[in-house]
């Protein structure tokens, strides 16, 4: 990821919110917008993750849960056989695994916690497995 590309990224947004042709729906297509909810228990939540393999690639879907403005990014690990590694830091949601198929057919498994600033918060998700390769 290039450098400074949240704190662009933070100002384009701002700069799309001020403009009168801005509405929410705009936003919850570009997910800088969502219901956000009331309270966040910084001890209980936790990520959902999704898998889907299209062009080559796991798809990890994932969302803030409304939660997008208490939240700075999410923590995404992967098991490709050899144990749990740090996959990315991802602060938009749903992310792509670039990582080559290998020729066999082998599981995947993916793991996520949010992060809040420099801190994990809440819960790691519940693992998700997919079969890739081959």
């Amino acid at each position: 990821m290039a450098p400074g590309v949240e704190a662009r990224f933070r100002a384009l947004v701002r700069q799309m919110k001020a403009s009168t042709a801005y509405n929410d729906s705009i936003g919850k297509a570009l997910g800088s917008e969502g219901s956000e909810k009331g309270e966040m228990d910084q001890t209980t939540i936790t990520p959902l993750l999704t898998l889907l393999i299209s062009g080559g690639q796991v798809q990890v879907g994932w969302s803030w849960q409304g939660y997008g403005s208490k939240l700075d990014m999410i923590e995404i690990h992967v098991d490709r056989g050899t144990g749990f590694t740090l996959l990315t830091y991802d602060t938009t949601p749903g992310y792509t695994d670039t990582a080559p198929f290998p020729a066999t057919p082998a599981k995947w498994t993916y793991k996520a916690i949010y992060r809040k600033g420099d801190a994990q918060i809440g819960q790691w998700s519940a693992e998700a497995s997919i079969i890739v390769g081959g």
